[in-house]
C-alpha cells in the first residue's frame, strides 16, 4: 500500500470514530454499526423498549402476577387448597325490596329528587274532558310537542289516557336497528316522562301498547313456563317494565278489563262510559279502514268480552289522525306524538306518513258529547 493510499486510509477511520452514535439510553458510544441505537447493556435489559409480549397472568383471587399457565398465585393456593374452586366475584347483591329496587335505579338514571309534587285536581263540575295521550315512543318522543300538549292541558282535564307505546323498548326489538339506544338510556327517559305526566295531570290511565309489551312476548318465547314463574314471583306478578314502573306514581294506573267467564284481563284497551280506546295492532294503507275493522270487531265480539255499545271508538298505534262519524258512532284515530323514525327513511316504501297530535272529547255522566271531540294537528300549523 503506498503512502497516499495509507493516508487516505486512516483518514476515513478518523471520521467514523468521529460520527459514531451514542446509546439513546445511557449515552455511551455505540460501535461502528451506524443503524446501532443502545448499547449491548440497554439491549439485553430491554431499556427504553416496549415490551410485545402477552401480558402475565395475574391470581383470580387476590390479583397478583402468577408463573406460566396459573389460576392461582402460592399463598391462595395454600390458603384455599388446590381441590376448592376459586371464588367467583359477586357483580350485584340481592335486593330485598322494591324502594331499594328503586334507590339503584335513580342512582342508575341520575335522578335526584326523592319526592314528586303534587298533581293538580280534578276541575269541579259533572262535565270533564279527557285528554288522549297518543303514542309517544320514549325515547325517541318530540320533546316539544309533549311540552305543549302539557301547557295546554295541565290543570284543564280530568283524566289522561295514554293509548299505548308510551316507551318504544328498542333495546327488545328483533327488528333492524338504525339507532344505538341502551336500556338504562331508554328507561331513565320513560322514568322522566311518567314522573312529569304525573305532576301535570290529576290521574292517568295507561294502555299497554305493542311496543311497551316487547319483553313480555321475547321473556314468553325464550323461556319455559317454569322460568317465566319464577321471573313473575321475583317481579311482583310482571313481566311489563312498564307495568313495575307505575309503582311509583299514586294517580297512574294500568287499564285492565275483566274478561266474563274468564280468568283472563286485557290491558290493550280501556272503557270510560261510552267511549272504547284501545291499542289493537291493526293497520291499513286505506284511509279508515282501520277504524271500520275495530269497529267491526267490537260488534263481534261485545258478548264474549261483556263490552257494551259505543258511541266513541278512539284507536292507537296506527300514527295517523281522523274523525270518521260511521254507523251510530264516532271513528278516531288520535295520531302522535314522536320524531321521524330510522326505518321511516329506509327505502323499503310502505305505509303512509304518521301525523303527529293528540285529541280531546268531554263527558257527562259518562255520557260523550260527540261534538266535543277535538283534535289538534302538529305538522298543519
Amino acid at each position: 500500500m503506498g503512502a497516499g493510499t495509507r493516508s487516505i486510509h486512516l483518514v476515513m477511520v478518523a471520521k467514523v470514530r468521529v460520527t459514531r452514535n451514542k446509546c439513546v439510553e445511557c449515552g455511551k458510544m455505540l460501535s461502528a454499526n451506524p443503524y446501532a441505537k443502545r448499547c449491548m447493556d440497554c439491549y439485553l435489559k430491554r431499556r427504553g423498549i416496549p415490551s410485545r409480549a402477552r401480558p402475565k397472568p395475574r391470581c383470580k383471587i387476590c390479583g397478583k402476577i402468577t408463573s406460566k399457565n396459573a389460576t392461582r398465585c402460592m399463598v391462595c393456593w395454600h390458603a384455599r387448597g388446590s381441590n376448592k374452586p376459586a371464588v367467583k366475584p359477586v357483580y350485584r347483591t340481592p335486593l330485598t325490596s322494591y324502594e331499594e329496587a328503586r334507590k339503584v335505579w335513580d342512582r342508575e338514571i341520575g335522578r335526584k329528587k326523592e319526592k314528586l309534587k303534587a298533581p293538580p285536581k280534578k276541575p269541579k263540575g259533572k262535565r270533564e274532558t279527557i285528554l288522549v295521550l297518543p303514542d309517544l315512543h320514549v325515547p325517541f318522543h318530540d320533546t316539544n310537542l309533549l311540552a305543549d300538549v302539557i301547557a295546554r292541558f295541565s290543570g284543564k282535564v280530568s283524566r289522561v289516557i295514554a293509548i299505548g307505546d308510551i316507551s318504544d323498548s328498542y333495546s327488545f326489538s328483533t327488528f333492524l336497528k338504525y339507532e344505538r339506544v341502551s336500556f338504562a338510556e331508554e328507561w331513565g327517559q320513560v322514568t322522566a316522562v311518567m314522573a312529569t305526566l304525573s305532576e301535570a295531570f290529576p290521574s292517568i290511565e295507561i294502555i299497554i301498547g305493542n311496543h311497551d309489551a316487547r319483553l313480555e312476548k321475547r321473556l314468553r318465547t325464550n323461556l319455559s313456563p317454569d322460568m317465566i314463574d319464577a321471573v313473575q314471583y321475583m317481579t311482583g306478578g310482571t313481566l311489563c317494565p312498564l307495568t313495575a314502573l307505575t309503582k311509583q306514581f299514586d294517580n297512574v294506573t294500568i287499564a285492565r278489563h275483566e274478561v266474563p267467564n274468564s280468568k283472563h284481563t286485557v290491558d290493550w284497551f280501556t272503557t270510560i262510559g261510552d267511549a272504547w280506546l284501545g291499542h289493537p295492532e291493526k293497520f291499513s294503507k286505506t284511509p279508515g279502514s282501520a277504524l271500520r275493522s275495530v269497529e267491526d270487531w267490537l260488534l263481534d265480539n261485545e258478548v264474549t268480552l261483556g263490552l257494551d255499545r259505543y258511541r266513541l271508538i278512539v284507536l292507537g298505534h296506527t300514527h295517523q289522525l281522523a274523525c270518521l262519524p260511521w254507523r251510530a258512532s264516532m271513528l278516531v284515530e288520535c295520531g302522535c306524538l314522536c320524531q321521524v323514525h330510522g326505518y321511516q327513511t329506509s327505502p323499503r316504501i310502505s305505509g303512509r306518513p304518521q301525523k303527529r297530535g293528540m285529541i280531546w272529547f268531554d263527558q257527562v255522566d259518562g255520557v260523550t258529547d260527540l261534538n266535543s271531540v277535538r283534535m289538534h294537528w302538529y305538522d298543519a300549523e
